[in-house]
């Protein structure tokens, strides 16, 4: 299992649908996470210090990609990614 795996979809959809706009960046969610599910995101840390943030970005990607709920609406290279709710 990889370490994105440890984030898992019901914990990104709970942290999305508490977004109230419907567009967002990957950062917004990190701030929810921390403040939601700070154990989850210590795990994280404690196995990637240096880039956490991005396993959390990966995650999201993941979650996109399988739930068709949310969708990247900017470009592949642009860092944090921007988001939309579907």
């Amino acid at each position: 299992m990889a370490l994105k795996d440890e984030i898992t979809n019901a914990v990104l959809k709970d942290c999305i649908d508490g977004i109230p706009s419907k567009h967002f960046t990957t950062f917004k969610v990190v701030a929810i996470l921390e403040k939601n599910y700070p154990d989850v995101v210590e795990f994280v840390k404690s196995y990637s210090p240096r880039n956490w943030r991005a396993v959390i970005g990966t995650a999201i990607k993941r979650f996109s990609v399988e739930t068709n709920s949310i969708k990247q609406i900017s470009s592949v290279e642009e860092k944090p990614a921007r988001w939309e709710k579907n």
